[in-house]
């Protein structure tokens, strides 16, 4: 009995990683892979302050260097930057790695005039630092994040964090780089006021600047409070004004005045009793209570764990009974949904990671299952009655720099990880030229090896889950493109273990996936080869498996909603396969068919052209080309001007990271500056709006690449 099975262990096991796809009929295997080895990054860091725990001292480290030339392909073309040559050998991975010279009058490539390169895209997020200004402005309703340390260099970057996600401004005129200065929300006269600082080896700054509406705009006030840094500021909504308290100059000399800000000016009110002066200290209005709350600091010599409140001008000395040991550097935030302050970190001889809540003059530890790490110099910004007290960065004894994002909310503290798709391969993935984004559907999870349904699209670098309404069941494996022509996309067959082989035929367009009922058609299949033809204008949809009829080699066109088979497509179209790879090749004008598995259980080297209706096989009439590879990735890339490939499993169930283009019927293997790794069954498609090839997971990659 015809049979197909597949099974897939998870590649994160500690050493190493086994994973096997079969596809069998009869006793037939198709494919056995192996992949063993780790990979660690650290970067180097550097010291700017500190203090009786070091501040950011330097952590050594490096990244390992990747042969390009071990992942190329078996006994096919090769590369050498922008001329087919032919290589073959034997390299760690099993890849081709001597190469001939370049083919003659081969033709030009890196249309954009630069040679591009992989790279994986991080969920948009500031870089991991420590000491940046960090606020919640109430004006705009997001909470803004300035500068900072990253990886020992000050930085003037600004962000913006809302709805569990980060994005970056690039106002036309900001602060220049700087850290561990004030920062506080101005509710009088609605803007963010930013105040001192330092720019790293430079003084202390003694500049005042405002924030709102996405400008920035330095302000000139007759007085100041001096050229400081380590001071703190609050809005004390009781008296009406920014307080700003302490600090210390460049040359370490700890101030005790206490000053206001209000409309444009700075005011000294330092009363004849006072807070004892210090720096490294916390600040944050309680509004429940109606005070503004000071605690711990350092003033050269000595580190505080004294409480004080400030109303009414007067400072006034609490002592309640368990409150947080003596710290510098700690971060504190109130929570209007909690009604108290929250206080998390620090340090005093040792990193510390404890969350204390302050409210009614009382300190109460609180014991959390999940919390950050021990750290210093982390920023938290307010929560409103609407949104979570938000905690970032800052510096552990660990990791170093942190990057990570922080809630708290009901005593309780959550990671903020921003929505992506799991890792997942077998994925169906397409630009949607109508909406604007690439669409992702399906798959099957790395992690469970359970069908996927979900909907995903990737727009400026992120990510957003479309809870559709409605949506085809689960699958992995099914056909997909855009039509051009019909201005949505189509998607048809696949494969889950619940359902079997699928035969049905779906579109989605503006966030709606809806089928389309009593089509008839192709038999139900997986791994079929799905592209727009251009030239042609229909989606064209080629061979594919059906664990009952076996391997396909029938050739369909979608067009108004309906499928044909394209008069004389069956003369001399290709041998029955699977997994093969196809895209429209603009720069050449026909849809691009390489590869795929043969009944036989070999892989296919040939590659094919299609237009008007006619399959032509270029492979006799070209010098050098990819060895056969089946669940590679395929796109056209419309900037760099080729046809892209990555990846793939070769004739020996060898998993690839070659990276090859086609254009005027000659393949190169390409020499990027870095690639990803190998892998196979990995999602792609090209991205007109940003120009580059994403690529979404796969078997053994992790994560999203753009190229």
């Amino acid at each position: 009995m015809k049979s197909y099975i597949r099974t897939l262990r998870s590649k994160r096991a500690a050493t190493s990683a086994l994973a096997m796809i079969v596809i069998s009929v009869g006793a037939i295997e198709l494919l056995s892979v192996l992949l063993a080895g780790s990979s660690a990054f650290s970067a180097p860091q550097s010291a700017v302050e500190s203090r009786e725990v070091r501040a950011p001292s330097g952590a050594g480290g490096g990244s390992a260097a990747i042969s390009a030339a071990e992942r190329s392909l078996g006994a096919g073309s090769g590369p050498a930057a922008g001329a087919p040559m032919s290589c073959q050998g034997t390299g760690s991975s099993g890849g081709a790695v001597r190469c001939g010279a370049p083919a003659p009058g081969s033709p030009s490539i890196f249309n954009s005039g630069v040679a591009p390169t992989w790279r994986q895209v991080v969920n948009p997020a500031p870089s991991p630092r420590y000491g940046a200004y960090m606020v919640y402005d109430a004006k705009d309703s997001y909470v803004l994040l300035f500068g900072g340390v990253v990886s020992g260099v000050v930085v003037h970057d600004t962000w913006t964090f809302a709805a569990g996600r980060w994005t970056q401004l690039h106002p036309a005129t900001s602060p220049s780089a700087r850290y561990l200065g004030a920062v506080a929300y101005d509710a009088a006269d609605k803007y963010v006021v930013l105040f001192g600082g330092r720019t790293g080896a430079g003084p202390a700054l003694a500049e005042t600047w405002t924030f709102v509406g996405g400008t920035w705009t330095k302000l000139t006030p007759t007085k100041n409070p001096g050229s400081l840094w380590f001071g703190a500021a609050t809005y004390d909504a009781k008296d009406g004004y920014v307080l700003y308290f302490g600090g210390e100059t460049s040359n370490f000399v700890v101030h005790n005045a206490t000053w206001k800000f209000s409309a444009g000016q700075w005011t000294n009110i330092t009363p004849a009793k006072s807070m004892p002066g210090r720096s490294s200290f916390v600040l944050s209005y309680d509004a429940k209570d109606g005070y503004a709350v000071a605690f711990g600091g350092f003033n050269g010599s000595m580190i505080f764990g004294d409480t004080w409140t400030f109303v009414g001008g007067k400072w006034t000395h609490f002592t309640p009974a368990g409150s947080p040991s003596a710290r510098y550097e700690a971060a504190l935030a109130y929570s209007a949904k909690d009604g108290k302050l929250m206080l998390f970190g620090g340090a005093f001889g040792t990193y510390l990671s404890d969350t204390w809540t302050f409210t009614g003059g009382v300190w109460t530890k609180i014991g959390t299952a999940g919390h950050p790490s021990s750290r210093i110099y982390a920023m938290a910004a307010d929560g409103t009655s609407t949104t979570n007290v938000v905690l970032f960065g800052g510096y552990s004894p660990t990791v170093g720099y942190e990057g990570d994002t922080w809630t708290f909310h009901g005593l309780v503290w959550s990671h903020v990880i921003p929505p992506q798709p799991v890792d997942r391969y077998d994925t169906m993935m397409t630009y949607d030229e109508a909406d604007g984004y690439v669409l992702l559907f399906g798959g099957l999870s790395v992690n469970t090896a359970n069908h996927l349904g979900d909907t995903w699209t990737f727009q400026s670098g992120v990510w957003t889950n479309r809870h559709t309404l409605t949506s085809p069941l689960p699958r992995d494996g099914g056909a997909m493109a855009y039509d051009a022509a019909d201005g949505y996309v189509v998607l048809f067959g696949g494969y889950s273990s619940v359902a079997g082989y699928f035969a049905d035929t779906w579109t989605y367009s503006a966030g709606v996936w809806s089928q389309i009922p009593g089509v008839t058609g192709p038999y139900a299949r997986v791994f079929a080869g799905v592209a727009y033809d251009w030239a042609d204008g229909y989606v064209l949809m080629f061979g594919g498996y059906n664990g009952t009829a076996g391997y396909f080699n029938d050739t369909w066109a979608f067009s108004g909603g309906t499928w044909s088979v394209p008069t004389g497509s069956y003369v001399g179209a290709p041998s029955p396969r699977v997994a093969g790879e196809m895209t429209y090749d603009s720069e050449d004008g026909y849809v691009l068919l390489f590869s795929g598995q043969q009944p036989s259980g070999a892989l296919y080297p040939d590659t094919w052209t299609y237009l008007a209706g006619t399959w032509t096989n270029l492979t006799p009439s070209l010098s050098s080309y990819p060895t056969g590879l089946a669940y590679a990735g395929m796109v056209d890339d419309t900037y760099d001007g080729y046809v892209l490939l990555y990846g793939g499993i070769d004739s020996s169930s060898v998993v690839h990271a070659a990276t090859f283009s086609f254009v005027g019927g000659a393949w190169t293997l390409l020499t990027p500056a870095f690639f990803p790794g190998d892998d196979f069954s990995q999602g792609m498609a090209f991205d007109p709006v940003t120009d580059q090839v994403v690529m979404e997971s796969g078997a053994y990659l992790t994560g999203t690449w753009v190229y």
